[in-house]
């Protein structure tokens, strides 16, 4: 005896955008009907071969899922921030005050400020050792989605000097008042890799020397330094190369790149304020 019919019906939901022009409903239903006639005893194997036809139509599941994905997508998290103008005149007054902080170990009445949209890192550093042309500002950052334990590490040697650092820094900004002293710029972004060697964009173009030759300004992309991060770690310092004096203007004051495991540095939330209390100091 042959069975009555028995339809399968599926039932699957779309989300409708808001945009679409032809929407008339907000939920698109789609039945899949089919339908086996047959002997009794042959009802388990019709039954299979009617759902392959219903098995082909789940590739379209994916392709709902990943519409909703990217409607839901969330963009870079990096807040507004404060952009400075930046021109090499008076340029720590292009920040808000919450932005600007005393360096430790200076060596007269020296400078930092910090500051970020997000499209760069913005970095002021006024420093008397910046009237020698080839001192350097080095700026080691830890760019990362997620804050991981901080692991002590080394940094670039300069003048056969190595820092000692808190953490392991993904990259290192460095910048002095003359780039090139004659062996090719210096002026970039390094990274760890290979010693700190390479430089994975130059920075000549980003960085403004005040007329006194005592204040050093540099523009960062996000492009260079994690393209997105949530968060930063951040410790910098002048290379002085002057005995008992190797490392000057720290920032954090409590950072000792002379002595393991060099000392303190800030823990920032890349999605709040700017504001030097908003960081955390570690």
């Amino acid at each position: 005896m042959r069975g009555a019919p028995r339809c399968n019906v599926f039932v699957a939901t779309q989300r409708i955008p808001l945009t679409a022009q032809c929407a008339t409903l907000p939920i698109a239903t789609l039945f899949v009907c089919s339908c086996a006639m047959g002997a009794s005893s042959s009802g388990t194997h019709d039954d299979a071969a009617s759902h392959e036809p219903d098995a082909a139509r789940a590739v379209d599941a994916p392709a709902h899922v990943t519409l909703d994905a990217a409607l839901d997508a969330p963009g870079c998290a990096i807040s507004d921030g404060f952009t400075p103008t930046l021109d090499g005149t008076d340029d720590l007054a292009a920040y808000p005050a919450a932005q600007q902080l005393a360096p430790g170990a200076m060596l007269g009445s020296d400078a930092a400020a910090v500051s970020w949209d997000p499209t760069n890192l913005y970095l002021t550093v006024t420093s008397q050792a910046f009237t020698n042309a080839y001192e350097p500002l080095h700026i080691y950052l830890e760019a990362t989605p997620v804050l991981e334990t901080a692991a002590p590490a080394t940094g670039k040697e300069y003048s056969g000097l190595t820092p000692q650092l808190p953490f392991g820094p993904t990259q290192l900004v460095a910048v002095r008042r003359v780039s090139d002293s004659g062996s090719g710029a210096y002026d970039g972004v390094f990274v760890p890799s290979d010693g700190w060697t390479t430089r994975t964009l130059a920075l000549e173009s980003a960085t403004l020397v005040s007329a006194d030759q005592k204040t050093i300004s540099v523009t960062v992309p996000w492009t260079a330094i994690g393209n997105c991060p949530r968060f930063l770690r951040l410790a910098l310092h002048v290379v002085h190369g002057v005995s008992a004096n190797e490392w000057k203007d720290l920032v954090p004051s409590t950072h000792t790149p002379w002595q393991s495991p060099g000392g303190g540095y800030y823990e920032i939330d890349l999605t709040g304020a700017p504001a030097v209390t908003s960081w955390s100091l570690r």
